[in-house]
């Protein structure tokens, strides 16, 4: 029976005086750890009985009743986690299928990111009302963070903003500036921008081959506000897309009228660019569903997962939720989670013989997933894998993101989850050429600019076409 350890980190937050809880998860030779994101006080904590002990006291101080409160909040954080992550494994196979690395921390961070958006919505019903247009004035980042508490947007999109904020921290730190409501510019947004461009520079690789920080002023800054790892070359697509949220936010508080004059109308934001989406033909995801592995254990059944994906062409945030209720009367049926906050609508996808042929074989699957879905990054490396060993290695051109310049490559070195989305609209596309259908059983939305790129995917469609003239 897998087990659930509790531990306080020997680090010591300086300004709080509190400790992270860490948590360890054993069965059998499963031994993995991860951060809970918790934090209380050492002296409160009993090793023994795995939670923290409520003191005892005679004067019951409003200081003193908020420790309990907290305490106690606490004890119960600790009491769903350790049931969250039983639940998880159980349901990720019990310890028989092997689990990635960091799992455990991966799975808590997942459950994280789903809390805070759960909580968007009863956010948005209690904090406009508490913050009041000063104190919104007052403090420009902590207005930032209301404003993300306050939007029904994905978690994706949650986690992008705050990779936004942590920027602007560090830009303001490095370039020594006052980032608030008042000197925000044109200048200083074309400040920023060059500072996204060229954050990565400051990474070198160290006597030690490692890469490592050693501008002091820069260490400084990422100190203050680390990332989970250190920046790497953003493409203008990227610093485009950041800059366009950053101005969402830049229009919300002109409506609150927290600045009188829009700094984005002297910046010239640009334009994102994308290559023609490449993808598997039928004859290829067919070629790959055929292969065999003999020497790569479960990567036939990563290729069953991906083969399955290209029949029905969904995102991989909504692969990894399914589970055998959303198989209806012979089709998939699910609200896409991008449009959930939106304008939710479901997606019913009919599910082909071969589509059904995999369901069938992992109908014992644990728990109630629809298929043994380990985690997507390691789910993305094992796609490129299979697609080289079944010996599918047509070049396709790519736009780096990068440079914005072509390149060649072999299929399966591009490959990601993402492509399975793209067998299925190209290959429709090829055989229907109706968008507004292929649009329906993909879950696009009604003009997705991402869906348009879609119409420009197959050279046999434009030969067949010209051909007409004749």
């Amino acid at each position: 029976m897998a087990t659930i350890v509790y531990t306080l980190s020997s680090k010591v937050d300086k300004r709080t005086g509190k400790q992270e809880i860490l948590v360890r998860l054993f069965h059998g030779r499963f031994n993995q750890r991860g951060k809970t994101n918790l934090y209380g006080y050492s002296r409160y904590w009993d090793e023994k009985n795995q939670r923290f002990s409520i003191p005892k006291v005679r004067s019951m101080t409003a200081e003193k009743r908020a420790e309990i409160d907290e305490l106690q909040v606490l004890n119960s954080e600790l009491d769903h986690l350790a049931k969250f992550l039983l639940n998880s494994f159980m349901n990720a196979g019990s310890g028989k299928v092997a689990l990635p690395d960091k799992w455990v921390a991966d799975t808590i961070q997942s459950r994280t990111l789903e809390r805070i958006a759960e909580s968007l919505p009863a956010v948005e019903e209690s904090n406009e009302a508490e913050v009041s247009p000063e104190e919104l004035q007052e403090d420009f980042f902590r207005t930032f963070d209301h404003f993300v508490s306050i939007q029904k947007i994905s978690v994706s999109r949650v986690r992008h903003y705050q990779v936004i904020i942590r920027s602007l921290k560090r830009f303001a730190h490095y370039m020594a500036v006052d980032v608030n409501f008042q000197t925000l510019s044109a200048d200083m947004l074309r400040e920023y921008a060059s500072f996204l461009e060229k954050e990565h520079t400051f990474v070198v690789t160290g006597e030690d081959g490692k890469a490592c920080i050693k501008d002091p002023l820069y260490l400084e800054a990422y100190n203050s506000v680390p990332e989970s790892r250190l920046p790497k070359a953003r493409g203008q697509n990227y610093i485009v897309g950041t800059m366009s949220r950053f101005h969402t936010f830049i229009r919300w508080a002109r409506k609150k009228h927290l600045l009188q004059t829009d700094p984005f109308d002297d910046y010239t934001m640009g334009t994102a660019i994308y290559g023609t989406p490449f993808y598997l033909t039928k004859e290829e995801r067919n070629q790959l569903y055929h292969a065999e592995f003999p020497n790569h254990p479960g990567l036939d059944v990563q290729r069953d997962i991906f083969v399955f994906q290209c029949f029905v062409g969904c995102r991989i945030g909504d692969m990894m939720k399914f589970t055998k209720r959303n198989v209806i009367n012979g089709a998939l049926e699910y609200v896409p989670r991008k449009t959930k906050e939106g304008h939710p609508y479901t997606v019913r996808v009919p599910l082909t013989p071969t589509a059904q042929e995999i369901l069938e074989r992992y109908k014992d699957t644990p728990g109630d997933r629809l298929l043994p879905f380990i985690c997507e990054q390691d789910y993305n490396r094992d796609i490129k894998k299979m697609i080289r060993l079944a010996g599918i290695d047509r070049m396709v051109t790519t736009l780096n993101t990068i440079t914005r310049e072509e390149e060649q490559h072999p299929i399966w070195e591009v490959a990601s989850s993402h492509m399975a989305r793209r067998v299925l609209v190209g290959n429709l596309y090829r055989e229907v050429k109706d968008p507004n259908l292929i649009a329906k059983i993909s879950g696009h939305a009604e003009n997705s600019r991402a869906f348009n790129r879609y119409r420009d995917i197959d050279e046999a469609m434009a030969k067949e076409t010209i051909m007409k003239l004749e």
